[in-house]
């Protein structure tokens, strides 16, 4: 725990309580059943959870945070809100982009899942486990493997 930083770690555990809230909240004002997370987080192919997987532990153990932000950096809070929430969006639209891939569709369930992901790559201390592995094969159990795929699919390209 030599690299912890309480600059860093704050603001990354702020950030990911509040989009949590948010996320509850508004899955709490759509038509939502856990099924349809279910097979929304199970559509997402292995590769880009392993991708997810790899980003979320970049993220935590390197200090990248540190790494891109200079110790001579004034205002080190607000950088490091910055630099999480262009992560956050990006992981969002890509993870998106690939639920709507395999579903076909983007619906509040995709972006249930979608923001999942997201916020666990912005979530402080997750690089140690892989939990959202762990949910994804979760989720594969649930729907019994129905969407269960190891690459994303790509539009154009047959098999």
């Amino acid at each position: 725990m030599a690299n912890f930083s309480f600059d860093v770690w704050l603001p990354k555990a702020s950030g990911a309580s509040i989009v949590i809230g948010i996320l509850l909240w508004w899955t709490g004002t759509q038509v939502v059943t856990i099924s349809e997370i279910a097979t929304s987080l199970s559509s997402i192919p292995f590769a880009v959870i392993l991708l997810i997987e790899a980003l979320d532990k970049f993220a935590d153990v390197s200090g990248i945070y540190n790494k891109l932000l200079p110790q001579n950096t004034t205002n080190h809070l607000l950088k490091s809100v910055v630099i999480g929430v262009i992560a956050f969006v990006a992981v969002l639209y890509g993870i998106l982009g690939t639920i709507s891939l395999s579903l076909g569709s983007i619906a509040a369930p995709a972006l249930v899942a979608a923001g999942i992901c997201a916020v666990y790559i912005l979530a402080p201390e997750t690089g140690d486990d892989e939990l959202l592995l762990f949910a994804w094969l979760g989720a594969t159990f649930a729907t019994l493997g129905t969407n269960i795929s190891l690459i994303p699919s790509i539009p154009g390209i047959i098999g």
